[in-house]
Order: C-alpha cells, then structure tokens, then sequence
C-alpha cells in the first residue's frame, strides 16, 4: 500500500520553552514566504533556505541560482533510490507495484469527484491569464496617467505612489493565488477520497487544503474588486471573472462545510496569554 496521506497533527499545548518551528505549518499555507511573519517558524522554509543558499548568496553576492540547488537535490535523491533499488527484493517490487495502482486509481476517484470544481479552477486560470494579455498595456498606461497628473499639481507625490503600490498589490495577488485554488481544490478532493476509505475522523486534511483554497478566492475576488476599481473602464471584463469566482466559492464552501472552521498550525492558533507581570 503507499503511504498514507498525512493527517492534520493533532494540537498539543506546547511548553514553557516553546519550540522554534511550529509543527505541519507549511502544510496549510499559501507558499507566499516572503509575506509570510511565521517564515521564521516553518522548518521547509529554513531548509529551502539552506539548500538554496539564499542568505549567503545574498552576503556573498554569489551567482548560485534555485535550479543549480534543485538539481544537487536531484543528483543526491537520485543516489538514494539507486542505493536503494539494488537492496529491494521481488516481493518489495510486488508491493510497490500494487502501492502504484492503488494511488492511480485513488487519483481517478479524486478526479471524478471533484471535476466541476477543479475544472473551473482550471478555467479561471485561463481566463486570468487572457485577462492581461489582452490588458497588457493598462498598468503602463496608469503610470504614465499618474506621472501627467503630479506634473500638472493635479495630485500628490504620495497619492501617485499609493495608487502605484495598491495596483502592483492586486496584480501580484493576483498572479500569485492564479493557479494555487487549482492546486489546493486538486489536494482537497484526493483528501477526501482517501479519508472516505479510511473512514478518518476529526480534523480532515481535505478541510485543512479546502481552507487554503478558500483564502485564496477570498484574497483573489479582493484584488479584482480592487483592480475594477483602479479601472473602472474594464468593469465588464473583471465582473465576469468576479462572478466566476464567486460561484466556485460558494461550490467549494459546500462541498466542504468544515473547511472554514478548519484550525491551521500557527496561522488559526491564538497566541499564548503572557503572565501578569505582579
């Protein structure tokens, strides 16, 4: 049999010295490290960090980039399944194999189950994506509408510059959640086939990644709400993205009806009272 998906860590109260990392926090993120404030805590971004080199590239001005990383973790990886192979016996192939037809056919349920909604993740993905494409000149034309109008003392420095930072702010938004409702939505129906096996109880890993695909409509709906804003004149073309999105949020939020109440490590946690000080 292969591996069993991993369950949501069930949360103990942590002690007095309380540890640096915060456990299976990176489970249920958005990937979005750089504005993440518990990157500091999450074991997988310290050892990208490691792999990567990234802190003392940056002080050495070092040229190493994330693919000359990638592929030392390949090369080693690679050792490490040779070394292996030659140690596995006919009856480990065996089981291997029929590992590999489970999840295959774990993997076709998922796809049925979950087919409405991963496809219009997918198609939202799309529609993104020919949305600046054909709208590919609108930022640049901002900016220089912007500049125009502090030459003529219409507005401030400071408001350009603010209206500068909000649409660079739902572009990256944006882009960044794009393709990951697709991904979590993918990560959330396999889930859940395999715990309808299980017949896993409490706190359910397709709940935990429904979550995260919920926060990232919610983030996505925000930006292009704001991004109509910002273009008023593009109002059409945004509005039917928004009522696209909207209609997989409420899909989503059904066939997921936990997903909400879902507790991530670290990110749905209140933080620990401190002691009066007497």
């Amino acid at each position: 049999m292969p591996a069993k998906r991993r369950k949501p860590a069930t949360r103990t109260r942590r002690p007095k010295s309380e540890p640096r990392f915060i456990e299976g926090i990176h489970h249920y993120c958005d990937r979005w490290c750089e504005r993440c404030e518990f990157s500091h805590r999450c074991i997988k971004f310290t050892l990208t960090e490691e792999i990567c080199g990234t802190g003392s590239a940056m002080r050495d001005g070092a040229s190493q980039t994330v693919f000359d990383a990638l592929s030392r973790v390949f090369t080693e990886a690679r050792s490490e399944i040779e070394r292996a192979a030659k140690k596995n016996t006919a009856e480990d192939e065996e089981t291997l194999a029929a590992g590999v037809a489970v999840e295959k056919r774990l993997q076709r349920r998922a796809l049925h189950v979950g087919s409405r909604e991963t496809k219009a993740a997918l198609t939202y993905a799309h529609m993104a994506d020919e949305w600046f494409n054909n709208e590919l000149k609108l930022p640049l034309q901002r900016v220089r509408d912007l500049e125009r109008r502090v030459h003529q003392g219409l507005v401030s420095v400071a408001f350009a510059k603010g209206e500068l930072v909000r649409l660079n702010d739902c572009v990256e938004s944006i882009r960044w959640y794009q393709h990951l409702i697709y991904v979590k939505l993918c990560r959330a129906f396999s889930s859940r086939v395999e715990e309808t096996e299980d017949r896993q109880t409490g706190p359910l890993d397709s709940d935990g990644s429904a979550k995260v695909a919920l926060i990232a409509l919610d983030k996505s709906i925000e930006a292009w709400t704001a991004l109509q804003s910002i273009f008023p004149e593009k109002t059409d073309s945004v509005l039917e993205i928004l009522v696209h999105l909207d209609r997989l949020r409420t899909a989503t939020t059904k066939r997921f009806p936990k997903a909400r109440r879902f507790k991530r490590p670290g990110f749905d946690e209140k933080p620990p009272r401190k002691p009066k000080k007497r």
